[in-house]
Formats: C-alpha cells, structure tokens, sequence
C-alpha cells in the first residue's frame, strides 16, 4: 500500500486545485481503503498500475473504473496525490484502476501520445481478472485530457459499459496547431526527464507519415466506429484544449447516430474538479444509467 504522508499544505498547486483540504484529509485519515501500486506486463514493458480497494475485502464485486491520467511523459503521472479522486469514486461504490503508461520516467521524453501506449491500457483490462472482487460485467472508463484521446481510442478496441470525457483531445492537428509544443517538444525543464522530444521527433519518419498519425490520434474523424456510451464534459474557458474538440465530436457522434451526452460548462476549467463542478454527479448517473 502507497502511504501518504505530505499535509494538504505540502501538495502541489494542482493537487489543491483540484481537492478542498477537507476532502483531501478525510480521504487520507480514513482507515477502511487504501492506494495500491502493482506491475504488470504490457508487451515488453512492466508498467506501474495503481488501484484503490477496501483494505478488507468481502465476498462483495465491486463495479470498476479505469482511469486514464492526461499529460505527457512524467508531467501529470500518477501519485499518491491522486488517491482522493479514486477515493471519491469508491465512495460511489466504484473500485477504480489506472496506469502511468510505459512512457515514465527516463523513458518519459518519448511519450508517443497514444500510440504504443494504448497497450499499457489494453493489458491493464485484461489485468483486472487478476482481481477476484471486481465484477467484470461492470466497465466504465474515465479519461481527462490525452487520457480523453486515448479513451476514444480504446473504445475500438476494448469493451466497456460507459465512458466519460473531461476536456478531452478529439482532433491532434487542432491540438498541434494551437500547442506546437506537442509536436516539437520543449527542452527547459529542471530535469531532463521531465523534457519532452515531440512528436516529430518521436514517431518514426513523422514527415513522411504526419496525416495517418493525426488520423489515428484524432476521433472526430471515425466517430462511427464508436460503439460505447459517451459523456462528453469540457469547459467553454479550456485554456488547454479547445471546447471545439467536444462540439466536434459531439457533432459527428450525433452524425453517426452514436449514443452520447454533451455538458459544456462556462467556468474557466480544464479537468472539472469535483469541488467546483457537478462533473463527478453527472458521469455517476452516466455509469449507474448504463449499469448491468
């Protein structure tokens, strides 16, 4: 088990961002769940995998949630910080699962933003049987930012109840058009791991295979080929990702005759913290709607 030991005053500005004190040290002086960090194998990689459950398990089957963290490379990787957002979940009676994908660490400035790290998600599903009190029957998938890209994606290839988006990706040439630094990468940070190459430097001859990558990474273009239950959530005021990413993508889901829900908010947000949005209440009625 992860033990948390940082005061809600010791966090990151994010972290306060996104947790009041209160919840953040009920959720760490609580006694009956715990943070876990576990390895599994995706192809070649052992990759951290991180899951929240009650430190006394009964006979019960717990509906899951796998969670698909945003950022690139070691900006926004998974930590004990992270544990009051699935604690939250837990209390709606969800377990919930996540993986810092194999791109951490020194391997974190060759990201490749949804490519072959869609197999670290991938093996993490087929992981869950590993977990006797998780009811597969029950699969919903929660994705924030690049995690949002990454779910579309995976809906093609995983089968899953529901899924929410939070300021999700839909479209990689907008995304490079407005962030460049995705596809050049940036070279000023304190560490060099925490260092990004871009995209163009990443994926083999990018130039030469530029339009199929974006295509692959951008899901207003193959909207049709979702089949999973969408809640897409953003904020008019992303300052990070365009809102245009979801009315997009809402578009072509209702184009496709898809089955999603659409949820812009006017507050100026990018991953719609529960303690300033309904986003948590919304995306719980979505799974419990959508629950076998």
């Amino acid at each position: 088990m992860i033990l948390i030991n940082k005061k809600y005053n010791e966090t990151s500005k994010v972290t306060q961002y996104l947790y009041d004190s209160l919840f953040y040290e009920t959720a760490h002086s609580q006694k009956k769940v715990g943070f876990f960090e576990f390895d599994y194998k995706s192809d070649e990689f052992l990759v951290k995998g991180f899951i929240t459950k009650p430190l006394r398990l009964s006979k019960k089957k717990y509906p899951v949630i796998i969670y698909n963290r945003g950022g690139t490379g070691n900006y926004g990787k998974i930590s004990a910080e992270d544990f009051p957002f699935f604690y939250k979940w837990y209390q709606e009676g969800f377990i919930v699962v996540a993986s810092n994908y194999r791109f951490v660490n020194e391997r974190g400035p060759f990201d490749q933003f949804g490519g072959s790290d869609i197999n670290d998600v991938i093996s993490l599903f087929k992981y869950l049987k590993v977990f006797d009190f998780i009811d597969l029957e029950n699969v919903f998938m929660i994705g924030v930012s690049r995690g949002g890209m990454m779910t579309y994606k995976l809906t093609k290839y995983l089968s899953v109840n529901a899924a929410a988006v939070i300021g999700g990706v839909t479209n990689l040439k907008t995304l490079i058009q407005n962030r460049p630094v995705f596809l050049n990468g940036w070279n000023d940070a304190e560490k060099e791991e925490d260092n990004y190459k871009g995209l163009r430097n990443i994926l083999k001859d990018f130039d030469i295979h530029k339009e199929q990558y974006i295509e692959d990474r951008s899901a207003v273009r193959w909207a049709n080929k979702i089949n999973t239950p969408i809640y897409i959530l953003h904020s008019r005021q992303d300052g990070f990702v365009s809102v245009n990413h979801a009315i997009e993508m809402a578009g072509e889901l209702e184009k496709a005759n898809k089955e999603y829900q659409l949820k812009v908010y006017n507050e100026k947000s990018h991953s719609l913290p529960f303690q300033y949005f309904d986003s948590h209440e919304e995306i719980s009625d979505w799974f419990k709607k959508h629950m076998k």
